[in-house]
């Protein structure tokens, strides 16, 4: 991938940043089998008394590395896949002008390679407000239980949550935790908590949908969800908010599979005044 990076896009524009999810899930396995293997061979094969151990602190310590880069890894192939490259390939930046005195003659000109399966998002330095997914995870926890708090006790969801709901609806590490913590129900109630207000819901829509790349909102889930939003008076909001929503493929065909009408024919009740 190195090489073909340096013969690619990365040969004309230096800060070229592009990620192959395929190919960055394939590493994520290698890595991950084998900071098991050397952990397994440490675990198995202690040094016998009398014996150096420097080879396997190098080896402890190659493995912690791996560990260490895994998170990262992980966080940016979870970005590639929640935010797909809508151009269907990243397009390679044109080729540097030709030296003073005409164009080089070193044969016709070509139009720039597209590369299908590159995706710019996750390459760069920019993951989103939290520097690892632990972090990310911790922030999600914190507003799971503020969203569950204030629906048990029949009050608005706190502004500070519902700012942090819409600074994080992009991030796949946040979201998927916090969707795992409020369950179908609790998102549910979570419809009902953002009370018709546009701006609210549109958090709700994204945030859903980053997260159904990695939560299993498969039939069962998704039932769970429109009976809660039926008892909490706003299952015509809720299936906007499914139909309406970029969700993963495999919730897209377990929504297919409940047969709701369209966004645009599902009636919304309009919000009340104050």
């Amino acid at each position: 991938m190195t090489g073909q990076m340096r013969t690619g896009p990365a040969a004309c524009d230096a800060d070229f940043r592009g990620i192959d999810p395929p190919a960055l899930d394939h590493l994520i396995k290698q890595m991950q089998d084998a900071q098991a293997a050397i952990r397994g061979w440490l675990n198995g094969h202690r040094p016998p008394p009398g014996v150096s151990a420097a080879g396997y602190r190098q080896a402890e310590q190659v493995a912690q590395w791996t560990a260490d880069q895994l998170g990262m890894l992980t966080r940016r192939y979870h970005y590639a896949i929640t935010h797909p490259d809508r151009g269907r390939g990243v397009q390679a930046p044109p080729p540097p002008r030709p030296p003073a005195g005409g164009p080089r003659s070193d044969g016709p000109a070509t139009a720039p390679p597209r590369w299908p399966s590159l995706t710019p998002n996750g390459a760069g330095g920019d993951l989103g407000n939290f520097a690892t997914r632990q972090d990310a995870a911790k922030a999600a926890r914190s507003d799971a239980l503020a969203v569950a708090a204030a629906v048990q006790d029949r009050r608005p969801v706190p502004e500070e949550v519902w700012a942090h709901l819409k600074a994080n609806a992009g991030d796949p590490d946040y979201t998927e935790r916090l969707y795992e913590r409020l369950g179908p129900a609790m998102a549910a109630d979570l419809v009902k908590a953002a009370d018709g207000d546009p701006s609210r819901l549109a958090v709700v829509r994204e945030s859903l949908g980053t997260a159904s790349h990695h939560v299993v909102m498969d039939v069962r889930w998704l039932q769970a969800f429109l009976a809660e939003a039926d008892r909490a008076g706003v299952h015509p909001v809720a299936v906007q908010v499914l139909t309406g929503t970029e969700m993963s493929h495999r919730t897209r065909e377990a929504i297919g599979r409940l047969d709701l009408p369209p966004a645009a024919e599902t009636p919304v009740p309009e919000r009340k005044a104050g």
